[in-house]
């Protein structure tokens, strides 16, 4: 009985959402800064409803929603899948930085965490070996963007996290999980990766900046392959980067699982993933693994998908909660993804109809009510709550919602 009024209340909610309309932006209330932990992807852009870019009305409706993290993409296909027109191909990523305005308008506003998939506008092939001349053009690149950020971004209070898309499927092309990718593409995604890794620790040493942080994450996909003892990322080339934070794209590990098993999985690759790394001092953060995403599928002809997904999501956002990892962001704020008919898969938190979804208010109510205690936090102790404090009142918000 208590099952299916439950169901019936989520029905109705979604029924009610539908009929909001997201003709304007949610204004944008100050936040404290402070990690919230949780937050949403903003990559490409299917659709839009302002005369803004796509990329810089889903930084809007990402802040609007309370949120201080943004993550998007900054890659050789960025414009096309933002809709931004540049006038030159660029030949770096600071270059396509540069080539738009609307990159800078986002990073400018008020986010505190900014998330960066930075590949290579180089044009390099790092899959078919990197000789001396191209060692040196992949470095400058990541360099000088990351010694362009520490500059440009002094004393902001930001924190810029930039690394690779699912980087498992880089290694397979074919997105076949249970092909073992060629010894030397891991080899040389080895290379690739230490090239990053050390201009971004280079920039850092060289640029006297204060009260801006800047790390480098690689993101990883296919774990549960290493764990069994098989070539993937995990395995065969974590151990050999001094990386600052690691990614995971979590799919492999969330569906069709209970809540207790997503626990234990999630649990014992991120323990594994640790392990793989080598020490590193100088980290802000307790754990060096996070979600990069997560997200579930519903179906608009069936209104109570919406329900599973709604608890889904919310497990995820507990997990990672209990879990103490340093970020969790969903998948996404506008949907891009779709059936072969064209049906839209909604993950969005945003649907194509610009209506918001009950998940983008699962996230907004959190914000509010997080904000809400820091504030009331910090006036009555003079100081912010440590992470414990925190992570178990977000919990206990996130149990009533």
């Amino acid at each position: 009985m208590i099952k299916s009024v439950i169901t019936s209340l989520f029905v109705l909610l979604f029924t009610v959402t539908q009929a909001q309309k997201t003709i304007q932006y949610d204004s944008i209330k100050p936040m404290e800064p402070y990690n919230f932990i949780l937050g949403t992807n903003t990559i490409g852009g299917k659709y839009q409803f302002t005369n803004d870019s796509k990329l810089l009305e889903q930084a809007k409706h990402v802040r609007g929603m309370g949120s201080n993290m943004l993550k998007i993409s900054l890659g050789a296909n960025s414009p096309k899948s933002y809709g931004l027109t540049i006038d030159q191909q660029p030949s770096t990523t600071l270059q396509l930085f540069n080539a738009s305005p609307e990159y800078k308008k986002v990073v400018d506003m008020d986010f505190k965490y900014i998330f960066m998939w930075v590949h290579t506008i180089t044009g390099i092939n790092w899959k078919k070996g990197i000789n001396a001349e191209q060692e040196k053009r992949l470095y400058d690149e990541m360099f000088d963007f990351a010694t362009y950020l520490l500059k440009t971004y002094n004393n902001s209070g930001k924190t810029f996290l930039i690394g690779n898309w699912e980087g498992d499927w880089l290694l397979l092309p074919d997105y076949n999980r249970t092909a073992a990718p060629p010894q030397e593409h891991l080899q040389n995604m080895t290379k690739w990766f230490q090239i990053r890794q050390k201009s971004v620790d280079d920039a850092k040493k060289a640029v006297a900046s204060k009260n801006v942080q800047l790390y480098h994450y690689i993101e990883v996909n296919l774990v549960l392959k290493g764990m069994k003892g098989e070539p993937c990322i995990a395995s065969s080339v974590l151990p050999y980067v001094n990386v600052d934070l690691v990614s995971y794209s979590s799919y492999e590990a969330i569906k069709n699982r209970t809540y207790s098993e997503k626990q234990e999985q999630l649990k014992s690759i991120f323990n594994y993933l640790e392990k793989q790394l080598q020490p590193k001092e100088g980290l802000p953060f307790s754990r060096r693994v996070y979600i990069g995403e997560y997200g579930y599928h519903a179906n608009s002809n069936k209104p109570e998908s919406f329900t599973k997904q709604y608890n889904e999501t919310k497990e995820i956002m507990k997990i990672s909660l209990e879990l103490n990892l340093p970020f969790a962001l969903h998948w996404q704020m506008y949907n891009n993804e779709y059936e072969t008919n064209g049906e839209s898969k909604q993950m969005s938190l945003i649907n194509e109809q610009g209506e918001r979804m009950p998940l983008y208010f699962l996230h907004q109510t959190y914000y509010q009510q997080m904000n809400r205690f820091l504030i009331n936090y910090k006036a009555s102790n003079k100081s912010a709550p440590s992470t414990e404090v925190f992570r178990k009142k977000a919990l206990e918000v996130l149990d009533a919602l």
